[in-house]
């Protein structure tokens, strides 16, 4: 479907604005070039400026407030075949008030009119009739790169979203888009960077104490300081409360002995009823010898009574007797030696010595705790009070390991910290890099002008454009077809190359005002002649000022002449 086209075709200024006096202007909607003459300061950029208040709206005087205070103009617009007409004057609240109107056949105005089906408001009409490079040519050819960096986004916003490239932050899909992800990168790397410079996280401070943050046989180890720590705080308190301290540690002993005393009572017990057990066994065992010797005297007697009888012989009698007494022999007769008991005094104090003790070895080593329990009481006794020399020196050793733990612990420390910061700047580093070919990749609609991006020392990225030359290199001084930063092309050449972005721009709009406005640019006739076939075979009309000493005769069709804010025209 072929592009509708809107054309300007006349500007009305009712009341002086600037230097510019009221005036009425026509253009030919054939003419492709309109160039605005003048000497400096005579009143071309407030022509200029008024052409855009009517084209624009209000956004045309966002950072320039010059033309407020009296601003009462009408632009004429051929819309297709439709006139349309669009008015903006001053308010007494000091803000502008535009309208958006047709005139009928009996001149009665009819505001917001049906346009393509839809009703329109002067600032939807305009916004969809032109391009962000329309009115700020100058912030694309500017040496500053954040500015045309900007513009330059804004420009090819549609083809980046298509990349997954998110520029509005409150759109749900920002956090997810490789933008949101570099906003959250670039705040996680300055975080870990606030925490390095706080810690001295550097790669050369690192260095200093023997680290190389690239060779792990020369990172630290961290050192547990917690026993350490407890050592220390124990041997403080008690150097502050010595005589304090030194009771409180008697009555550890005591209870420390104690508890021994009650664990050889314990084994007493044991020992005891051990004992009983074998008391009982004997008494079993001298009830049956007390029978069996019974039955064998019994014997004894049967036998004495046969001998008597004559039935034995005395020799066969002693025989039998000899082998009856060895039958009946009774080893158990006698009791096993008791186990010795655990002895105590009146105090309950442990006697028992251990270098005496035959017993059992658990209570042989309970008894040697006991003696060591005695030793370290009666040690501490003797020991004078309030004498922290030795608990002095103790501390002091401490404190010297706990301080170098804690060196090797802090040089972790900034190791951690220097490992997190590189690990987050990596990351945003290879964001930007996926960024980068997103935008390199980019088409930008003109052949040979692509958008390149460079890396800074710091990892942001330079965005600019460059461009080879390709529609005329003799023009643009490139017969090699060298991709050059706009930037570095002359102010006459740059007009050039933003007209055939403009172009592929405006043919991406159903309906368009095939417009540029060039400003503060030296043209030459060299230039003028390019930029006028440019404009004809491209169908845009571009309209320009040129500085210089002119004159009304020498007016041409299309040139318009401003001298001490009187506008003139053929």
């Amino acid at each position: 479907m072929s592009q509708k086209k809107v054309k300007i075709i006349g500007l009305k200024i009712n009341s002086q604005q600037g230097i510019l006096q009221s005036c009425e202007l026509a253009f030919d909607a054939k003419n492709h070039l309109i160039a605005v003459k003048g000497a400096v300061g005579a009143g071309k950029t407030t022509l200029q400026k008024s052409l855009q208040l009517g084209t624009l709206g209000s956004d045309t005087l966002k950072d320039d407030k010059q033309l407020y205070g009296g601003i009462d103009e009408e632009i004429q617009l051929l819309d297709g075949s439709e006139r349309i007409f669009i008015g903006c004057k001053s308010t007494d609240k000091g803000g502008l008030d535009f309208v958006l109107y047709q005139k009928g056949d009996d001149g009665k105005i009819v505001k917001n009119p049906v346009i393509d089906g839809v009703k329109c408001t002067p600032a939807s009409y305009l916004k969809n009739l032109q391009t962000a490079l329309t009115w700020r040519m100058d912030e694309l050819m500017s040496e500053n790169v954040v500015v045309q960096k900007k513009l330059l986004l804004e420009l090819y916003k549609s083809e980046l979203a298509k990349l997954g490239v998110v520029f509005d932050k409150k759109s749900d899909q920002y956090k997810e888009s490789v933008l949101g992800r570099i906003e959250l990168a670039e705040n996680d790397r300055s975080q870990k960077e606030f925490e390095r410079k706080t810690i001295g996280g550097f790669a050369n401070q690192l260095e200093s104490v023997g680290i190389d943050v690239d060779d792990e046989k020369t990172h630290p180890k961290r050192v547990d300081v917690s026993e350490g720590e407890k050592k220390k705080n124990a041997l403080s308190y008690e150097i502050e409360n010595i005589d304090k301290v030194g009771d409180q540690k008697l009555d550890e002993i005591k209870n420390r002995a104690g508890s021994i005393v009650n664990l050889l009572k314990s084994q007493n017990n044991v020992i005891e009823s051990d004992n009983q057990k074998l008391e009982s066994e004997f008494e079993k065992r001298k009830e049956q010898y007390s029978q069996n010797v019974h039955t064998l005297n019994g014997i004894k007697t049967d036998l004495k009574t046969l001998v008597d009888e004559k039935c034995f012989i005395d020799q066969e009698k002693d025989e039998v007797v000899g082998l009856l007494d060895s039958w009946f022999k009774n080893d158990g007769a006698t009791c096993a030696p008791l186990a010795k008991l655990v002895e105590f005094n009146e105090k309950g104090q442990v006697i028992t010595k251990s270098s005496e003790w035959k017993g059992s070895d658990d209570v042989l080593e309970n008894l040697v705790k006991y003696e060591g329990v005695k030793s370290e009481f009666s040690a501490m006794l003797k020991a004078p009070k309030g004498d922290t020399k030795k608990l002095e020196a103790d501390l002091e050793k401490v404190i010297e390991v706990l301080g170098a733990a804690k060196t090797v612990n802090k040089h972790c420390d900034m190791l951690d910290a220097f490992s997190a910061w590189r690990d987050a700047n990596d990351l945003v580093m290879e964001l930007r890099d996926e960024y980068a070919s997103m935008l390199s990749s980019v088409d930008t609609g003109v052949e040979g002008l692509q958008i390149a991006v460079d890396k800074e020392e710091s990892g942001k990225l330079d965005i600019y454009l460059t461009y080879d030359g390709t529609f005329d290199p003799g023009y643009f001084n490139n017969e090699g077809k060298t991709q050059r930063k706009l930037s570095s092309y002359s102010g006459t050449q740059k007009p050039m190359i933003c007209l055939l972005l403009q172009n592929y721009l405006l043919n991406k709009l159903p309906k368009a005002m095939r417009y540029l406005w060039i400003d503060n640019v030296p043209i030459d006739n060299k230039t003028k002649m390019l930029l006028e076939k440019m404009g004809h075979d491209l169908d845009m009309t571009v309209i320009v000022n040129i500085t210089g000493d002119f004159t009304k005769d020498g007016l041409t069709d299309g040139e318009i002449l401003i001298e001490g804010g009187e506008v003139f025209f053929n």
